[in-house]
């Protein structure tokens, strides 16, 4: 079997397949690309007798015995054929077309353990892998409708397209019938919301590391052309060894699309004030709505609580929509705060501005931020003054943290694995 690792190469991978008949197997050479599979009994390939176009929609399905993967069924004529290989040369197959199609039959592949989270939308379960023994965390998604089925396939789209350390990864999709199940990896974590409401310690230090990751897989989506829209607390999670993951990509767009389905979206109290600003959706936003909603996080890490407190739900959307909070609290992290929530985009820094940002104030405790501003932004003292001038060795964050009445030792852990990362 061989592999190709040069993207601009369209063949993935190569290797023998045998199509069993009553007096004579035949062996076939497959050669997997990009954007179909042929078969032929000639290694030039010059005459394929077999041949499957992929598409993101395209079903496939495997031969599964004893628990083992021992070959796939291949459309031909309106008709099924069978076909078998060697079980390391059938895995990396697989592999390669979890990233390109869809599978069918989930329950043949995995064993369900135990639900993990259960929505109106879906449901999110523990399942292990019948071969492997690996466990993973399975999203149930049912298209009801058309609108639904479009959102779900551009989950997977824009899932398929990232790998980084920071952001959930996908390894491959089922359908039966018009549910959707997104097998990615299993996160042994809390999400941010959990851990900001309970952690009664966390350093200034300890906060940064887990924004400079949030940033960093930021960064790596918008430099990848797709903006999340839908970064909250509840939607980064910390595992226990204090790697930060992204999740839910389900309203992320590519830029250029933002306009085009779910214009308006986000959850209220994260979510950037021109999306919801957008009259008749016809102003068009950009990836530095992500940084703003990740202000909000950063807010919430400090204090416990919404940048945009309020009684009701409609009250938050109102001051959502016209940027209406009050930051009181003095140390560089809430004048980190305070840039990443600025109404104006324009004023806004970019992700990778931001992620440059943090990491000076890692090296440096007495890193100035406002005066990072103002250079970045050529702006003078009265432009940027909705910056404090926070005397640098005051840190006063620690003073909003709450305190537990009764000792936890899952959220002792989360705090210890946290305060271990900038050690």
């Amino acid at each position: 079997m061989q592999f190709k690792s040069k993207q601009n190469d369209q063949q993935i991978l190569h290797f023998t397949v045998i199509r069993k008949h009553f007096f004579l197997d035949r062996i076939y050479y497959l050669k997997l690309e990009k954007d179909f599979i042929i078969m032929s009994s000639e290694t030039d390939f010059k005459k394929p007798k077999y041949y499957l176009s992929l598409s993101p929609d395209t079903e496939f399905e495997w031969i599964i015995r004893n628990q083992q993967l021992v070959g796939f069924l291949f459309p031909y004529r309106n008709k099924i054929k069978e076909f078998y290989g060697d079980k390391n040369h059938l895995t990396q197959f697989k592999l390669q077309l979890g990233k390109i199609i869809l599978f069918k039959s989930l329950i043949v592949h995995y064993k369900f353990l135990l639900y993990l989270d259960q929505g109106a939308f879906g449901s999110v379960s523990l399942q292990s892998n019948y071969i492997t023994e690996n466990k993973f965390a399975i999203k149930a998604l049912t298209a009801s409708n058309k609108q639904l089925q479009k959102q779900i396939m551009n989950e997977i789209t824009t899932l398929r397209s990232l790998d980084h350390p920071n952001i959930l990864k996908l390894y491959e999709v089922f359908k039966t019938n018009s549910t959707y199940y997104l097998v990615t990896e299993y996160i042994d974590g809390k999400n941010l919301k959990q851990l900001s409401n309970e952690i009664h310690q966390m350093q200034d230090n300890s906060i940064l590391c887990l924004l400079k990751q949030l940033f960093e897989g930021l960064n790596f989506i918008h430099k990848n052309n797709i903006i999340h829209r839908d970064i909250k607390s509840a939607n980064l999670i910390l595992q226990k060894d204090g790697l930060l993951k992204i999740i839910d990509f389900g309203l992320a767009c590519f830029d250029g699309d933002q306009l085009k389905d779910y214009p308006k979206c986000g959850t209220p109290g994260y979510c950037a004030p021109e999306i919801l600003q957008n009259i008749g959706n016809k102003n068009q936003y950009d990836s530095k709505v992500d940084v703003f909603s990740a202000g909000c996080v950063l807010y919430k890490l400090l204090t416990s609580k919404s940048l945009f407190e309020a009684e009701t739900s409609k009250q938050v959307l109102k001051k959502n929509k016209n940027c209406l909070f009050h930051i009181k609290e003095q140390g560089r992290l809430f004048d980190l705060t305070k840039i990443l929530v600025r109404q104006n985009p324009l004023d806004r820094p970019t992700s990778l501005q931001t992620l440059q940002l943090i990491q000076k104030m890692i090296d440096d405790e007495s890193f100035d931020v406002n005066i990072w501003y103002r250079n970045t932004f050529n702006c003078n003292q009265s432009t940027s003054s909705l910056l404090s001038n926070t005397p640098k060795n005051v840190n006063l964050s620690k003073s909003n943290l709450k305190t537990l009445s009764t000792p936890n030792s899952s959220i002792q852990f989360f705090s210890n694995q946290i305060n271990k990362m900038i050690k």
